[in-house]
């Protein structure tokens, strides 16, 4: 869903059973729905932590700007909240999440106890669990380097072209370590995202051009 909301439906909120005896809700919204009507309407006190996931597969490299869970932990940090997305690796099987989850709390105890600036969205990685994984822990940036896919041409029932996306793909590498590459060799990554896509060093190149009857 990356970081779409919804504008024009309802969002529907939900009671289900507590979940590990607490008291939960459901919205029917995107991720970043979710985050954005519970610290606006649902809850009664603002949070000390904004945590999504454990997502199912991993959102690493340039994957992070689709990612649903990405953008609801920065959904806590546009409101000055810290925020930490959690996310594990798919393998031959069905992820353990009982073990995922609980490298996830090892990681988010670590993360307290040093603490969480408000700016920023930490995005922590799970490996694949398997016997001797995780390996350990890397703190790395995001792999910025461009994701290689393929779209599979299918047919309308009418004959128009159609497409959708194959789910393999690969990343290609980049000199030096990153979230990319440590997660591949078995180790959670830890990586912290800033919210401010803005090219500082670039501004004033923009500035200085000669933009005419449009400059201010």
């Amino acid at each position: 869903m990356a970081h779409a909301i919804t504008v024009s439906d309802k969002l529907i909120v939900v009671a289900p059973a507590q979940v590990a005896g607490r008291p939960a809700l459901s919205v029917a919204g995107t991720p970043a729905d979710c985050v954005r009507l519970g610290l606006r309407e649902l809850l009664p006190d603002r949070p000390d932590l904004v945590v999504a996931g454990i997502n199912r597969g991993a959102n690493i490299g340039v994957n992070i700007f689709y990612s649903g869970t990405v953008a609801a932990a920065a959904e806590g940090v546009f409101e000055g909240i810290p925020a930490v997305a959690f996310s594990t690796e798919l393998g031959e099987t069905e992820p353990d999440f009982p073990a995922v989850a609980a490298c996830c709390r090892r990681v988010l105890d670590l993360l307290l106890a040093g603490g969480l600036p408000a700016g920023e969205v930490i995005n922590v990685n799970v490996p694949f669990l398997r016997p001797g994984r995780p390996l350990g822990l890397k703190v790395v940036p995001q792999s910025t380097a461009r994701v290689v896919d393929t779209y599979i041409a299918r047919q309308t029932p009418d004959g128009l072209p159609a497409y959708h996306i194959s789910p393999d793909y690969e990343f290609l590498s980049l000199p030096g370590e990153t979230d990319v590459s440590a997660l591949a060799a078995g180790y959670i990554t830890v990586t912290p995202l800033r919210m401010n896509l803005t090219a500082h060093d670039h501004l004033n190149t923009l500035a200085d051009l000669d933009w005419g009857s449009w400059r201010s």
